[in-house]
C-alpha cells in the first residue's frame, strides 16, 4: 500500500498533549482538511494503513499524558481509580496493536504517536463504518482472522477514499 508508516505526515500542534490525551472525540485541521483521532487498536490502524498517508496524519504522543483505570483489592476491600500510563502499559498496547497488524500482513506502526484519519472524500464517516461493517459481516467465519478483517477494511477504504 505505502512505503511505510514513516510516509504519514507528522503534524506539529501547539497542544500535542491535549490533542493526544483529551478523553473526548478530537479533531484537528491540517492542510484544509478535518482529521479525527482514531482508537489505539490494530483495527483502527488497519483502516489508517489502507487509507494511506494522503488521508492520515500523526501527532507526537507520550504514555504519561494518559491515564489508565486501575482496580485494587485488599482483603474484603476493593476500589478503583486512575493512574498515569506507564511504559509497561504502553508496551501492552503496542504488542496488541502490532500483533494484529502482523497477523494482517501490515508492518508494525512506530511508537510514540496518536493517529488521525481524514473524513472520506466519498460518503461520510457513517458510510465508512457501515461499509466496513457490511464487509466484515460477509466474512464467513464468526471470529475472522486479522487478515480477513484487513481485506474487508481495505475494500471499504479503497471505495470511499479512492485509493489504489
Amino acid at each position: 500500500m505505502t512505503g511505510g508508516w514513516a510516509d504519514y505526515a507528522l503534524v506539529d500542534v501547539s497542544d500535542a498533549r491535549g490533542v493526544a490525551a483529551d478523553p473526548g472525540p478530537v479533531t484537528l485541521e491540517h492542510a484544509g482538511r478535518e482529521f479525527r483521532r482514531v482508537g489505539d487498536t490494530g483495527w483502527y490502524m488497519t483502516v489508517c494503513w489502507w487509507a494511506g498517508p494522503g488521508h492520515v496524519v500523526r501527532v507526537r504522543d507520550e504514555p504519561q499524558w494518559h491515564t489508565v483505570r486501575i482496580q485494587v483489592s485488599r482483603g474484603d476491600v476493593s476500589g478503583s481509580g486512575h493512574a498515569l500510563r506507564t511504559e509497561a502499559d504502553q508496551d501492552l498496547i503496542e504488542e496488541d496493536v502490532n500483533g494484529f497488524l502482523a497477523e494482517a500482513g501490515i508492518p508494525a506502526r512506530p511508537r510514540g504517536y496518536v493517529w488521525f484519519l481524514a473524513s472520506p472524500p466519498v460518503g461520510s464517516w457513517a458510510s465508512l463504518w457501515r461499509v466496513i461493517a457490511d464487509n466484515e459481516r460477509a466474512i464467513p467465519f464468526r471470529a475472522p482472522a486479522a487478515g480477513e478483517t484487513s481485506v474487508a477494511i481495505e475494500s471499504a477504504v479503497r471505495r470511499l477514499y479512492n485509493v489504489g
